[in-house]
């Protein structure tokens, strides 16, 4: 008799002598026969990585240890004093798939990984240093990213276990219509129930930008949007000056000199804390609100 296909999941997910890869896929065949899009969209997410990285569980996101490259001395410390600024810059969202993260993890052993900032973030730390300014980068201990596989497997070890508590089993590889039928019915194996474990699957600061509520031409419009978002009277008047100044882009993301150059500003003012988006979020975030409003 064929052993029942949610207690081969939990097998797997007991044991860390199993291929994570291995056991997600396991648990995509699950996931898919019981008809749990939102638990087969997480189980995919992990097995091929996050598109929208500010969209990521809680244990994806990770801090490192700020450092820069000396050409003379190698890594030496980067001291930001303000705190937030500090946990902000430190602060690594891990996009790829669990098997880069096992590779990763593998390659280093016991030791340290290197994550580099983004071209923005990496410009903007760089004028924070004022006079020869160094690379900035991130240390990671292997033993982090570790912890992060252990959590995604400790996750579907605790969703097996919901679904056998539920009575949902399985006949080998197979369900039953009463199965299937419980496992979209049931309100304790519902996605919602895992956030506290699973983190915001659908979460994450650039989701806002869908719900935006700006109007082509409406100057009024965008201006109250980006005030939502932490944005001063003051700069809102810098912005409302540079779109009049420059002409109509002709397509998304090609503004003028003038808005290019408020855009960079306010990156910047992110970078030190002044406006509490993050450095990755902010750039991404106005280019579509000025999209908007241009009709873009």
């Amino acid at each position: 008799m064929r052993q029942p296909i949610v207690i081969q999941l939990q097998d797997l997910a007991s044991s860390s002598d199993h291929d994570i890869a291995d056991l997600l896929r396991k648990a995509l065949v699950v996931a898919t026969k019981l008809s749990l899009p939102e638990f087969r969209q997480w189980i995919l997410s992990e097995l091929n990585g996050y598109e929208d990285r500010n969209g990521l569980p809680e244990y994806r996101i990770i801090h490192g240890d700020l450092r820069a490259q000396n050409p003379y001395h190698g890594l030496v410390p980067f001291i930001i004093q303000e705190s937030e600024i500090r946990d902000l810059v430190t602060k690594i969202h891990l996009h790829e798939s669990v098997s880069s993260i096992q590779q990763l993890v593998h390659s280093k052993g016991k030791g340290e990984i290197c994550f580099y900032f983004g071209p923005e973030q990496e410009a903007a730390l760089m004028r924070m240093q004022g006079y020869a300014p160094l690379r900035p980068l991130r240390l990671v201990g292997a033993n982090q990213l570790l912890a992060v596989l252990q959590a995604v497997r400790t996750r579907i070890l605790e969703w097996a276990l919901s679904l056998e508590t539920e009575g949902i089993v399985g006949d080998g590889l197979s369900f039953s219509d009463g199965e299937r039928q419980k496992a979209m019915t049931s309100k304790s194996i519902r996605i919602e129930n895992f956030q506290g474990i699973l983190g915001d699957v659908h979460g994450g600061e650039i989701s806002q930008t869908n719900s935006m509520t700006v109007l082509s031409g409406n100057y009024e419009s965008l201006a109250a949007f980006l005030k939502q978002q932490g944005i001063s009277s003051e700069h809102l008047s810098e912005l409302a000056s540079a779109i009049d100044a420059d002409p109509k882009p002709k397509a998304a993301n090609s503004f003028g000199p003038k808005v290019s150059a408020w855009i960079g500003r306010m990156v910047s003012l992110a970078a030190s804390g002044g406006w509490e988006v993050s450095i990755a979020t902010a750039g991404t975030l106005l280019a579509a609100a000025i999209s908007k409003y241009y009709g873009l």
